[in-house]
């Protein structure tokens, strides 16, 4: 069963349940799932899209431990998938590959936190989860949860359907440049990006739902994910359609438009600590 709000409580849509309900799950009261409705009626690919989403979120996993990063910062968590799914959370994909790894969980939300601690930190607490802005970089990692992270070993940073609730350039720009000169050598970022390249009206119709319940919702064009990803290398296949990443069978049946999104991985530039030019 779904919750249901206390008597008495007026309670705002917030982009993590409504995000929940999209993927079918039972963390969310009746706002959200009033707005997602909504949201659905004005772009009917988005349950599609936040699955493949989720999808991707667990390909680039396992691609990243495969290649050797066993500790990952999952930046704007969100609620775990729900199970009938069946694909998996990001620690669960990391120790598929790597039985060792650590992944922390990041999310502002106090609520949202509280799940990740529930459900995303394993039966032996080997994995972490942190309540704060992804923006104050520097002090997620200050966080005694986030110091189970070596911080001179290789590290995955999952930023996943999380820049576009970040409108300013300048944010993600100065989130990017901190990221930079914290981590090391080797590490990796994955990211996944609402667009309004393919479905432009439809996007607008979103943005515009979203506003009216308070919520800064920013898809970005190509060109845009592209310039503020520099100079971060891309790997292949560089940034593409989210079900396009790889070429899953599930995937390989969808057309790029059903992603609305972007989704693509990229190594740290190997530049010198502190030059963010």
């Amino acid at each position: 069963m779904r919750p249901a709000l206390p008597e008495g409580w007026a309670l705002t849509p917030a982009e993590p349940r409504v995000y929940d309900y999209l993927l079918g799950g039972k963390r969310n009261y009746h706002p959200d799932r009033v707005l997602g409705d909504r949201l659905v009626s004005t772009a009917d690919w988005l349950p599609q899209a936040a699955q493949l989403n989720r999808m991707f979120g667990s390909l680039a996993v396992a691609h990243l431990a495969r290649g050797g990063i066993s500790q990952f910062l999952d930046l704007g968590c969100g609620y775990p998938a729900p199970e009938f799914l069946a694909v998996p959370n990001p620690h669960e994909a990391a120790v598929r590959i790597r039985p060792e790894a650590v992944v922390v969980h990041v999310d502002h939300d106090p609520v949202v936190a509280s799940h990740a601690v529930a459900f995303l930190c394993g039966p032996h607490d080997e994995h972490g989860v942190v309540c704060g802005d992804i923006r104050e970089i520097g002090d997620v990692l200050a966080d005694p949860e986030a110091r189970r992270l070596d911080r001179d070993q290789r590290t995955g940073v999952l930023l996943h359907d999380v820049l576009p609730w970040i409108p300013d350039d300048g944010e993600v720009r100065q989130l990017l440049a901190d990221l930079r000169d914290l981590l090391p050598t080797g590490s990796a970022i994955s990211i996944t990006h609402a667009t309004a390249d393919v479905r432009t009206a439809e996007a607008q119709g979103l943005i515009s739902l979203y506003e009216q319940h308070g919520l800064a919702f920013r898809p970005r064009s190509y060109d845009e994910i592209c310039a503020l990803l520099e100079p971060w290398p891309l790997a292949e296949p560089g940034l593409v359609p989210t079900g396009r990443w790889r070429a899953d069978p599930l995937h390989a049946q969808l057309s790029a438009a059903q992603s609305g999104a972007y989704a693509a991985v990229a190594f740290h530039p190997e530049q010198p600590r502190g030059n963010h030019a």
